[in-house]
């Protein structure tokens, strides 16, 4: 964070509000369209509320090649439910609902308490 306040702050303070959401927004798409290209993916699914931020997704098309979806207003807004639901759906099934390469733990495994 002080190495933000000492040379990143001073930058933004000598440009408008606009210019730096533009910045960020451009940093942002290239450090998306990196990951994109270095792993060759083939297609895209953009969801949350980033799917619709036209200008982003305009600037990440622009530096890949790969497809990007953007699925109907429901699946975007309603996606963390569904997830929840689907895990709930594995817990009641005794299936394995965390998957160690998504959160980090060390194994694969169950989670959650069905109440």
């Amino acid at each position: 964070m002080e190495w933000c306040h000492k040379h990143i702050f001073p930058k933004l303070e000598a440009i408008t509000p606009l210019e730096a959401l533009a910045t960020f927004t451009e940093h942002i798409a290239e450090q998306i369209s990196k990951i994109i290209n270095e792993n060759n993916i083939k297609n895209i699914l953009i969801t949350g509320g980033g799917a619709y931020n036209t200008f982003l997704i305009d600037k990440i098309k622009a530096k890949t090649d790969s497809e990007i979806i953007i699925p109907e207003k429901e699946i975007i807004e309603h996606k963390e439910a569904l997830i929840f639901a689907f895990m709930g759906v594995l817990k009641m099934n005794n299936e394995i609902n965390v998957l160690s390469s998504a959160t980090g733990s060390t194994t694969d495994h169950c989670s959650g308490v069905i109440a």
